[in-house]
């Protein structure tokens, strides 16, 4: 394979690194703005003054046992599984480019002892 050929990978390769990097950095913005926001599931708190008996009891239930719960899942889980497989794609893509950039050296330095021949 060519030069030109490895020189454009490498440049794919940092392209895709740069996305990854930003993916990266706004999901892990984004989890701290979902974390802010769990107080929102249980919201609003029901007293005896806003609804109460057996339906609000039923309805609390509901939004601490499934959907709060559900958030809570997202919210370390989903969200911590995802941050370390992007992690991971990242470290990836970083050594594949250390790899390029090695191939691209060893080019050079055959094509610099080939013209000093």
């Amino acid at each position: 394979m060519s030069l030109a050929y490895w020189y454009a990978l490498l440049a794919k390769k940092q392209s895709d690194l740069v996305r990854l990097q930003t993916c990266n950095g706004q999901l892990i913005g984004k989890q701290g703005e979902f974390s802010s926001n769990q107080y929102l599931m249980t919201e609003p708190v029901l007293t005896s003054t806003t609804w109460k008996g057996t339906l609000a009891t039923q309805f609390d239930n509901i939004r601490n046992d499934g959907i709060l719960a559900s958030y809570q899942e997202i919210e370390t889980t989903q969200f911590s599984n995802t941050i370390t497989t992007l992690s991971n794609k990242i470290k990836e893509v970083e050594q594949e480019i250390e790899s390029i950039k090695a191939t691209i050296a060893h080019l050079e330095a055959e094509l610099a002892a080939q013209a000093d021949d």
